[in-house]
């Protein structure tokens, strides 16, 4: 990491820690998660990621556990292995991936209904072309 990213990792890391006691507690991740990662979290979410991030198993998350899992998170993004998921979906490297494509590998040998597929598309396809 960066030294800005690792600034402003304890950045975030003191706004969500509320009472500045130096741990996350669950209330807290649900209070902050949204306002700084953009998206919201259901308890049942912080109860999984609790357990994988927890690594004391202390019910709270300190900091040093919030790096690595911060960390982790990041390079499970990384346009490489964006690249190699879209890839796998692109079977014919037409560098769109299509009804056929998405029935196919998400299929698992099965028959997935039009309607299924067709959902799939309109929750990712930002510009609307298919």
């Amino acid at each position: 990491m960066t030294k800005s990213e690792k600034e402003n990792l304890a950045k975030i890391f003191k706004a969500i820690d509320k009472n500045g006691d130096g741990k996350l507690s669950k209330e807290e991740i649900l209070a902050g998660y949204d306002q700084f990662f953009g998206k919201s979290m259901d308890k049942s979410d912080v109860e999984k990621m609790f357990d994988s991030v927890d690594i004391d198993k202390s019910g709270f998350i300190d900091y040093s556990e919030f790096v690595v899992a911060a960390m982790n998170e990041k390079q499970l993004l990384t346009n490489e292995k964006l690249m190699s998921a879209f890839k796998m979906f692109d079977k014919d490297n037409s560098g769109f991936i299509s009804s056929d494509e998405i029935k196919e590998i998400l299929g698992f040998g099965k028959t997935m209904s039009e309607e299924a597929v067709n959902d799939i598309i309109k929750q990712v396809d930002a510009n609307g072309d298919g």
